[in-house]
């Protein structure tokens, strides 16, 4: 035993050995007038860019619609609960400028310019070089991700905000540690520890940077809790700042209309905390990659999107000089980019396997690339200096020098201001008004009173949370989210926000996730159907599984009406409604080009042709083939998905046009891989054709 604790006393030792020494590599920076006057410039610069480009309506990425709802009446939002971002979001919201949207969307603007002049001032701390800094933080700022997501509501730029505000306290208590001052490096520890705790009432993802932090201030927070005053402060303020969780079961209490969990007592708050049903230590419960490191090389990839080749060779060379020259800052901010880039995406395993995940994911990545920058502007330093050395010695005028080294750093700097104009068309959301056009295409064929079964994380906070709270069109329409259908929380949520509504009764004898209890559901809610007779009409986003033969699921624009059998509407007359729906949609709305490949506008626009193609598949079994191809058509005019084009030459077949199938079959044959055995088929049944008309 003596000898374990020996061993142990002994490592420790060593430890703080070494982490002394590390320490000695760092000189602290102090800030002069004009560097502050460029951070200052820095946020202006960025706040006005991002006011220019930022969305005016409620955007469909990542879980915004939400948060504008939530945050608008102060409501429950999904786990953890983000109660720190919901009180200032409703700050915003009810500031008498624009959209509820935009007011929400101005909050990201505002806290990642305030991040990037908070980051500007770290670097130069880390690189002693205004140019450096000033560099790498406009690089960061221009950078496609980091740009779009400063225009839209997410949590994300609050969390942003906090990671760099924690380095930043982090760096000046350790300064002033290395300069003696240790009573000013206490205090610097309290704030930290406050911090620390109140970024926890935000996004969870904060702790990936905690182990970088407290090695950056290692020494001044192991003297603050060395003394039992010092650390009962310490916790007293870390509880303290723990106190917008309370803010939970108080709201949730009051049947807020944005309400998820209902987390009223003790117990279901702590669940709701701690994500103890909403993924865990998992990003979803989607699909998942075939290895977790498939992940890893995505980020990597979209690094190169976001700072390119040029950026992380400056990284390389900077981590090389940082570690040769300030190992002090080498290893927090190794560490911290190794927990945010290579840990998280481990843990999160995602299968990329369209756009909705790409932009899911997506957002994770920022944080890394921050956690990358000290080494960008460090190697952008070196160069920037070794540049300086070769102009020195040369027998020439200053202003040439001068000249000579503002070239040499344009050219270094080309890949990222020729990207310039390529990110602001990707980015520019100031005219995207996808969103609010998406809900008036589902709602607008509804009857007023109406009561619409939504699915999904986009159909339920865009519909349900937003549309619900923010709309000004008077509009009534009852909204059921299907995944909750059944929940007891969720029963209760529905009987306050619609007290007319005759819910069923619940018998939850069932396993949730069991077929009889997919069954069970589909009989309550042909149970509703027949309770509520005052109802003007049933639809659902997702055709009903399990329904009973009593029902027909027709399509109906982009949901589907609930009918009883024997009050199906006449095929033609409900043809000419679906035709003339479908083609007059919004251009922005099936304009498949328009987006890049990581937007959910671009997976919506899929799921609009989804829909044309159900309806489709409605005509041809019941052999109304002319209608069948004029809507096949269509669906692949919006979505060119091979196996559409396949179909519709079958289509073209069957009503005996055979030149017309013979040409999809060639072009369906020449667009698809040769892998596909379709390919072969389409060739097959082309030459056929071909033959029947000689």
């Amino acid at each position: 035993m003596d000898n374990l604790k020996n061993l142990m006393v002994s490592t420790v030792k060593r430890l703080a050995s070494w982490l002394e020494r590390e320490y000695q590599t760092i000189s602290p920076y102090h800030l002069d007038r004009g560097d502050g006057l460029l951070a200052i410039g820095l946020w202006f610069l960025f706040f006005l860019l991002y006011f220019l480009t930022c969305s005016r309506a409620v955007n469909m990425a990542g879980d915004s619609p939400e948060l504008v709802g939530g945050a608008y009446t102060l409501g429950i939002l999904h786990p953890p609960g983000y109660p720190t971002y919901t009180m200032l979001g409703y700050l915003f919201t009810h500031i008498p400028l624009g959209s509820i949207a935009f007011r929400l969307n101005m909050l990201s603007v505002t806290l990642h310019a305030f991040t990037l002049a908070i980051l500007y001032v770290i670097l130069l701390k880390t690189t002693a070089n205004r140019l450096a800094a000033a560099v790498t933080t406009v690089i960061l700022g221009i950078s496609p991700l980091f740009w779009f997501y400063s225009l839209i509501a997410e949590v994300f730029p609050l969390n942003h905000f906090f990671a760099v505000m924690l380095f930043m306290v982090a760096i000046s208590s350790r300064e002033s540690w290395l300069e003696g001052n240790r009573d000013k490096a206490v205090r610097k520890c309290y704030l930290l520890t406050f911090l620390a705790g109140l970024s926890l009432t935000h996004h969870h993802t904060i702790l990936l940077v905690f182990p970088a932090v407290m090695l950056v201030a290692a020494f001044p927070l192991l003297h603050t809790v060395r003394r039992l005053k010092r650390l009962l402060v310490c916790i007293g303020l870390f509880i303290i700042s723990l106190l917008p969780y309370a803010y939970i079961p108080i709201r949730a209490s009051q049947h807020p209309r944005v309400d998820f969990g209902t987390p009223s007592t003790l117990s279901s708050l702590v669940s709701h905390m701690t994500r103890r049903y909403y993924g865990s230590t998992t990003l979803w419960r989607g699909p998942r990659a075939a290895h977790r490191i498939d992940l890893l090389f995505d980020y990597l990839k979209n690094l190169d999107k976001q700072v390119y080749l040029m950026g992380i060779g400056l990284a390389l060379l900077g981590a090389y000089f940082m570690y040769r020259k300030r190992r002090g800052d080498f290893w927090p901010w190794s560490l911290s980019f190794a927990t945010t880039g290579i840990v998280f995406p481990l843990l999160a395993n995602v299968a990329i396997t369209s756009s909705f995940e790409i932009s899911t994911i997506e957002r994770f990545y920022i944080l890394p690339t921050i956690m990358l920058c000290p080494f960008i502007a460090m190697g952008f330093a070196e160069i920037a200096g070794y540049a300086q050395r070769l102009l020195k010695p040369l027998k020439v005028r200053e202003r040439l020098k001068k000249w000579v080294f503002t070239v040499f750093i344009l050219l270094l700097t080309m890949p990222f201001y020729l990207s310039f104009p390529v990110n602001l068309r990707d980015v520019d959301l100031r005219g995207d008004t996808f969103a609010e056009k998406y809900i008036q295409a589902t709602l607008d064929p509804l009857e007023d009173g109406s009561l619409l079964i939504v699915h999904g994380d986009v159909g339920a906070q865009l519909i349900d949370n937003y549309y619900q709270t923010c709309s000004q069109n008077g509009r009534h329409i009852i909204t059921v989210i299907w995944p909750f259908w059944l929940q007891e929380w969720y029963m209760e949520h529905l009987k306050a926000a619609y007290p007319g509504l005759v819910l069923p009764d619940l018998r939850l004898d069932e396993p949730i996730l069991s077929t009889r209890f997919e069954y069970y559901k589909a009989w309550t809610i042909e149970k509703l159907i027949a309770s509520n007779p005052e109802v003007t009409g049933f639809y659902s986003m997702r055709k009903l599984d399990y329904l009973s033969d009593k029902y027909d699921q027709v399509p109906f624009g982009l949901v589907y009406k609930i009918i009883p059998r024997g009050e199906t509407p006449e095929p033609k007359g409900l043809f000419a409604f679906l035709d003339s729906f479908y083609r007059g949609l919004d251009r922005e709305l099936v304009d498949y080009e328009r987006w890049p490949e990581n937007r959910r506008e671009l997976f919506y626009s899929q799921e609009i042709a989804r829909y044309i193609d159900e309806a489709s598949n409605y005509y041809q079994k019941m052999e109304f083939n002319d209608e069948a191809v004029r809507l096949k058509e269509l669906s692949f005019k919006i979505y060119p998905y091979y196996m559409l084009e396949y179909q519709a030459a079958e289509l073209m077949e069957k009503l005996g046009n055979y030149d017309d199938a013979a040409a999809l079959f060639a072009d369906f044959a020449d667009k698809t891989p040769l892998y596909h055995e379709e390919v072969w088929k389409a060739l097959m049944r082309r030459e056929e054709l071909l033959w029947r008309e000689r």
